[in-house]
């Protein structure tokens, strides 16, 4: 019997063929990798942040009780209920009784005089933001990003102390961006409801828990981005960038955080 011994090989064209759909499939597949990937680390910034200042204020808690008793925030009370309605804190007593105590940092952008109101410098936050619909706002037409006290952690997120829409607006990766609230920037805020909580929004009792304000497709709320915390807290992923509002509303899931 006479065995013919045959080499197979592919040619030139096959080669080239072959790497021309890899190549296809890559381009097609790969932003969408690198977008997971970034939000996946935004995510990861996102809880980690929160979980510093939720060990920090119950460690607060365990000395002093709850913020009303020592935070300096001014409570309103809501008109048509009778209950109470929004919280924001003293700046320096913010800083004094829980982070600087209770949270490690990397830098303080503090007053040098009695002032907390305006500190006279820069701070870590960026200079130029978005809401999640894109309409801008610039921390240089007012000032209140830049002057108010700050400070950053040594994993790279800003806290801005009592800034007006919440206790505590954290920029995730500081001043690299996108600055954009509810991709990089969100906000924190002693709960008056659960008052042993903080909770991953705005400081008011009412429209915080809604999909209405993390539309990325428009301002179907007020400002746009300011409540997406609270899906993030709850599914881990950031996944209401890529949805519809319809579809948002539907998955948007309220209760305790």
């Amino acid at each position: 019997m006479i065995h013919h011994n045959r080499n197979f090989a592919f040619t030139l064209a096959e080669v080239l063929i072959t790497l021309g759909i890899i190549g296809v499939v890559a381009a097609m597949t790969l932003p969408s990798l690198i977008t997971k990937y970034k939000e996946k680390e935004l995510v990861t910034s996102y809880l980690r942040v929160y979980s510093i200042l939720e060990n920090a204020y119950r460690r607060v808690q365990g000395e002093y009780g709850t913020f009303e008793n020592w935070s300096g925030a001014v409570i309103t009370t809501n008109q048509n209920d009778g209950k109470l309605d929004s919280t924001l804190s003293d700046r320096k007593k913010l800083y004094e009784y829980m982070i600087k105590p209770y949270i490690e940092v990397n830098e303080v952008f503090l007053p040098k005089n009695s002032n907390w109101d305006n500190i006279g410098t820069r701070n870590c936050w960026p200079e130029k933001s978005q809401y999640l619909d894109g309409t801008p706002y610039s921390s240089n037409s007012n000032g209140e990003h830049i002057v108010r006290p700050a400070v950053s952690l040594k994993s790279g997120e800003c806290i801005v102390l009592a800034y007006n829409f919440g206790d505590f607006m954290v920029d995730l990766n500081s001043k690299k961006g996108p600055n954009v609230v509810g991709k990089d920037q969100f906000i924190f805020s002693f709960d008056v409801t659960k008052p042993e909580r903080i909770k991953p929004g705005y400081y008011q009792r009412w429209w915080t828990d809604s999909a209405a304000y993390c539309d990325v497709n428009s301002s179907n709320g007020w400002i746009a981005g300011i409540s997406c915390g609270f899906w993030i807290v709850r599914n881990h992923n950031m996944d209401y960038l890529h949805m519809s509002y319809d579809d948002l509303k539907k998955r948007w899931a309220g209760g305790v955080w």
